[in-house]
C-alpha cells in the first residue's frame, strides 16, 4: 500500500490509518489523538531506501477541528473539549461527527480532520467545503 510522509516532524514515529486501511493490512489499530502513541500498534515501512519496524506508532486518528484561539473564542469552545460537530455536505445531506476533539493553537487554520472512511461515509470529498456547526 502506498501512502504520504507529512510534516512537522514529530517526537515519535506515527502512522495514522482508516480501519480500512488498518484491517487491510492487518493492524490492529487503537483510535488516538494525533501523537499519543504510546502502546500503539505495531507497523513495519518499506520503502525503495530500506525498510524500519517501528514497535509502537500505527493508529486511527481521533477526529478533531483545529481552530486558532480566535476562532475557539467564536465558536465558545476550549482546546481539548469533546464536541459534536454537524455538516451539511454538498448533496444536503446532515451528517453529525461526534466525539470531536478541539485543537487550538495560533499556529493552525480552520480545519476539521477525519480520515476516508468517515468523509466517504458523510459524501465528503478529499477536501470538502462544508458549512459546519458545533454542537455541544
Amino acid at each position: 500500500m502506498k501512502c504520504s510522509i507529512l510534516g512537522p516532524v514529530r517526537k515519535e514515529n506515527q502512522v495514522e490509518l482508516s480501519f480500512t486501511d488498518a484491517r487491510t493490512l492487518g493492524v490492529v489499530a487503537p483510535v488516538r489523538e494525533s501523537g499519543d502513541v504510546k502502546g500503539s500498534a505495531p507497523v513495519k515501512l518499506v520503502g525503495p531506501a530500506g525498510e524500519v519496524d517501528l514497535t509502537e506508532g500505527a493508529i486511527v486518528a481521533k477526529r478533531h477541528v483545529h481552530m486558532t484561539p480566535k476562532d475557539a473564542l467564536d465558536f465558545g469552545v476550549t482546546n481539548g473539549e469533546i464536541v459534536s460537530v454537524e455538516v451539511l455536505n454538498e448533496t444536503g445531506r446532515k451528517v453529525v461527527f461526534g466525539d470531536t476533539v478541539i485543537r487550538v493553537s495560533d499556529k493552525y487554520a480552520l480545519a476539521m480532520h477525519i480520515d476516508t472512511d468517515e468523509a466517504n461515509a458523510a459524501a465528503l470529498g478529499g477536501v470538502a467545503d462544508v458549512r459546519g456547526k458545533i454542537v455541544k
